[in-house]
């Protein structure tokens, strides 16, 4: 993630910052015996927002390996990182 720029870092954490309130929140609608269907709606609210993450980790990602290509960075080695974080994006699925 040291290559993220910074203003991946500022959106990252802005994300983070409301999934950690949504699973705040979902906690208090369970200890409070809230309707099973409203909770699951909020499950699934912080798993999107957990996938957009994960998706601009993996744009980010491919962006950096092309960059370091086309800067003279070995080819295999970059595809072979990109790879990796495709299959950890793909496990998200």
């Amino acid at each position: 993630m040291s290559h993220l720029i910074e203003h991946h870092n500022e959106e990252l954490i802005k994300r983070l910052n409301k999934i950690e309130g949504q699973v705040v929140g979902i906690k208090k609608m369970v200890n409070s015996n809230k309707d099973y269907a409203d909770i699951l709606i909020q499950l699934n609210s912080a798993r999107s927002a957990i996938q957009k993450i994960s998706q601009i980790l993996l744009e980010a990602q491919a962006d950096h390996s092309l960059m370091h290509v086309s800067e003279g960075a070995n080819l295999l080695e970059e595809m072979d990182h990109l790879k990796r974080v495709i299959t950890q994006y793909n496990k998200m699925n």
